[in-house]
């Protein structure tokens, strides 16, 4: 795989169910996240059988004309809360969306041998998973 990209199963996931799952670190361009989440570099849907990854990304990126389709083909999904509990509230279940925890602020930390986590003033998500149960 590239750069030793390697997606790790510990869990069943239940396909009938959705989630939202935190990656990190975000790194400089959040290339690990992208390729687990929005191509099949490590193989997701043999992994995780009938479960479609979505991975979000900053908002602003969807309000370029084209682009936003482009991205959204690729299974990106807005960083805000809309977007978010659209894909957690699928009543068939079968979603997983992606959270990179520390997000843009964290790209700003990333330096080669160092592994800072943003975390503070970062929960936001830990709401939405018990609001989606």
């Amino acid at each position: 795989l590239p750069s030793g990209v390697q997606l790790v199963k510990t869990v069943e996931l239940d396909p009938r169910q959705n989630y939202l799952m935190g990656f990190h670190p975000h790194g400089v361009l959040a290339a690990g996240a992208f390729l687990n989440f929005c191509t099949e570099a490590s193989g997701f849907s043999t992994l995780f059988p009938g479960i479609t990854p979505h991975l979000m990304m900053l908002s602003m990126w969807f309000r370029i004309p084209f682009f936003r389709d482009y991205l959204m083909s690729g299974g990106l999904v807005s960083s805000d809360k809309e977007s978010a509990s659209y894909v957690l509230k699928n009543p068939e279940g079968g979603n997983v969306l992606a959270i990179i925890i520390g997000g843009a602020q964290e790209a700003l930390e990333a330096r080669p041998g160092s592994c800072t986590l943003l975390l503070k003033n970062r929960k936001g998500f830990v709401r939405l998973a018990i609001e989606h149960g």
